[in-house]
C-alpha cells in the first residue's frame, strides 16, 4: 500500500516532539553548537554545492533584514530650492483655465443658439425677432403647459410644501406627493410599482448603471439618444451595437454570441444580458418593432430596457405608449422609463416595473440615491397631467390628426425627405439630395433653420450625427413636433415657411 509522504512527516514530527525529555532538551541547548558544526562539515563533505547555496541564502536575508538601507521615495524625491527660485516658480505660474477655449464647432453651436425670452401658449418670444415665433420644436405634444389647472396646481404645491425637497429620497427628502405620484403612474401603466428621479436624463442613466455592471452584456440599438449612451458608458458593461430598428441584424448579433456560449461553455448565468431599445426615438422618430424584438429576447433569454421618454403620452390608443400601441403586455418588458418632461408638463423621470425592479433601485440608482428629490410642486403637476391624460382623450385624438396633417404639409415639401413613421408626432427631415460631408449638410440644415425662426416659425436642426461616436452617424435632420393644440392655420404655416427657406437656400 502506497504511503502519504506528507503523512509520514507529520507522523514522524508528532512522534518527535512527544518523545522530548527535559534531558534531551538541556542537551541540546549545552551541545546544540557542536552539533551544528559536525552538521556542516558533514555537509561540506558529502555535499558542498548545498553548503554554498544555502550560506549564501542566509547572508543574503541577514542583509535583507539587518543591513540593507530602505530609501523613502518622498524624502528621495524633494529637491531643496533657493528662496530666488520659489519666488520665480510662483511669478512664472500660469494656472490652467477652468474652461477651455471654444472650438470651432463651439462657435457655430453658440452661434446658432437661440434666447427664448417668454412662452405665451404656442409661440415663442425670441431674442433678436421682432414677431412671435411658432413653437413646433417642443416636447409638450399634449400641451399640458398650457392648462390652467396645470398651473393652480404648481402654485397650490408651492405654498403648500414650498419649493425644494431638502435632501435625497432615501434619506429625508420623500414627500407624500412623491409617492402619490409613484403609485398613479404604476396604476396608469398597469404595472406593480415606480420610483421617480428628479432628472429625466439621471433617469435612464442610472436605471441601465444599476442593472448592468462591469462584464455584463448589453445589444443596443445605434440610433439611440444621448441619455441612453450616457448610461452604456457609466455601467461598464460589453456593449454590442445593431442597425437601427434591424431585427435580422439584432438576431444575427444574438446568435453569434450564443453560438460562442456553446463554443466556450460560458455559463450564461453569471453575466446579466439586456437588450437597449427606445419606444419611439428621438432621433429618427420611429417606434422599435416591439413585438420581434419581445420574441428574440425570450428566445435567447435577454431582458429588455425601454426608454418611453418620447413616446409615453404620444403613442398608443390611451397614451400608454408602445406596448399599447403593440398591444403587447406591458410586463413582457422588464423595464421601461418615462420621462416627465414632454407629456406631463413636469420634470423629472420615473421607472415602471415590477416590485423588484423598483426595490433594487432604492439602493442602486445613483439619481435615486445622490441627488435631492425633485421639488413637491413638480409630483403635484404631473399628478395633474395624469389625471387630465385619462379624463380628457380628445387630446391625445387632437394629436394624431395634427400630426397627420403636419406630415402632410411638410411631406409633400421639394428638397426634403420625411422618414418618420407615421403614427408618431415626432417628424424627421433629411435633405432630398445627401452632400459630400456630413458637416455641409449639417451647416445646410442650420441655415434652413435659422430662416425658420426668422420668419416665424421655431424648427430645430439636429447636427447629432457629427457627435455620435458610440455608433453610427445618423445625417443632419430638420426635427418637428406636432401639438394637440396647434390650429389649421398654423399647421399650413409651418410648410409655408419650410418651403420659403428650401426655396432661399434653392434646393
Amino acid at each position: 500500500m502506497a504511503t502519504n509522504p506528507a503523512f509520514e512527516f507529520f507522523l514522524a514530527a508528532y512522534k518527535t516532539v512527544h518523545g522530548l525529555t527535559y534531558e534531551i532538551v538541556a542537551d541540546l541547548i549545552t551541545n546544540g553548537p557542536h552539533y551544528y558544526v559536525e552538521w556542516w562539515i558533514s555537509l561540506l563533505r558529502n555535499a558542498p554545492e548545498h553548503l554554498v547555496i544555502e550560506t549564501a541564502l542566509c547572508l543574503f536575508i541577514i542583509w535583507l533584514v539587518f543591513i540593507r538601507k530602505t530609501v523613502d521615495p518622498v524624502k528621495s524625491s524633494k529637491e531643496s530650492l533657493s528662496k530666488k527660485e520659489v519666488e520665480w516658480l510662483i511669478d512664472t505660474w500660469q494656472p490652467e483655465p477652468l474652461v477651455p477655449s471654444a472650438s470651432a464647432d463651439n462657435d457655430v453651436v453658440s452661434d446658432t443658439m437661440l434666447t427664448i425670452e417668454s412662452v405665451d401658449g404656442n409661440y415663442l418670444h425670441v431674442k433678436g425677432v421682432r414677431d412671435p415665433v411658432l413653437n413646433v420644436a417642443s416636447y409638450d405634444f399634449l400641451g399640458m403647459s398650457q392648462e390652467l389647472s396645470i398651473k393652480t396646481k404648481a402654485v397650490e404645491a408651492l405654498d403648500y410644501y414650498g419649493c425644494g425637497s431638502c435632501g435625497p429620497r432615501g434619506f429625508y427628502g420623500t414627500i407624500d406627493v412623491h409617492l402619490n405620484f409613484e403609485h398613479n403612474i404604476a396604476k396608469f401603466m398597469g404595472t406593480e410599482e415606480a420610483i421617480s428621479y428628479s432628472d429625466s436624463a439621471s433617469t435612464v442613466t442610472s436605471v441601465i448603471s444599476a442593472f448592468a455592471k462591469k462584464g455584463d452584456l448589453l445589444i443596443v440599438d445605434e440610433a439611440v439618444s444621448e441619455p441612453v449612451l450616457a448610461g452604456l458608458n457609466l455601467s461598464r458593461s460589453l456593449v454590442h451595437f445593431f442597425r437601427h430598428n434591424d431585427v435580422e441584424h439584432l438576431q444575427s448579433i444574438l446568435e453569434s454570441i450564443a453560438k460562442d456560449d456553446k463554443k466556450l461553455r460560458r455559463d450564461t448565468k453569471q453575466q446579466r444580458r439586456f437588450i437597449v431599445v427606445e419606444g419611439l426615438y428621438r432621433n429618427t422618430g420611429d417606434l422599435c418593432p416591439l413585438p420581434e424584438i419581445l420574441a428574440l429576447k425570450e428566445k435567447y433569454f435577454y431582458r429588455l430596457m425601454m426608454d418611453e421618454s418620447t413616446s409615453f403620452g404620444a403613442v398608443g390608443a390611451t397614451g400608454r405608449g408602445v406596448t399599447e400601441h403593440f398591444g403587447v403586455k406591458i410586463t413582457d418588458v422588464e423595464i421601461i422609463m418615462i420621462a416627465m418632461d414632454t407629456t406631463l408638463a413636469s420634470v423629472g423621470g420615473v421607472c415602471i416595473g415590477s416590485s423588484d425592479i423598483v426595490d433594487h433601485q432604492r439602493l442602486s440608482g445613483a439619481g435615486y440615491c445622490f441627488s435631492a428629490a425633485a421639488p413637491p410642486f413638480l409630483s403635484s403637476v404631473a399628478i395633474e397631467a395624469l389625471r387630465i391624460m385619462e379624463d380628457e382623450p380628445e387630446l391625445l385624438a387632437a394629436l394624431t390628426d395634427n400630426a397627420a396633417a403636419l406630415r402632410t404639409a411638410v411631406g409633400k415639401l421639394k428638397g426634403v425627405e420625411l422618414f418618420s413613421d407615421e403614427v408618431t408626432p415626432v417628424i424627421h427631415l433629411t435633405l432630398a439630395k445627401q452632400l459630400d460631408t456630413p458637416e455641409e449638410e449639417a451647416a445646410l440644415v442650420t441655415k434652413l433653420a435659422a430662416y425658420c425662426v426668422a420668419h416665424g416659425v421655431a424648427i430645430v436642426a439636429n447636427t447629432f450625427g457629427l457627435q455620435h461616436a458610440s455608433a453610427k452617424a445618423l445625417r443632419p435632420t430638420l426635427t418637428l413636433n406636432a401639438h394637440a393644440k396647434l390650429s389649421k392655420k398654423e399647421i399650413t404655416k409651418v410648410g409655408t415657411v419650410l418651403g420659403a427657406a428650401l426655396k432661399a437656400c434653392k434646393l
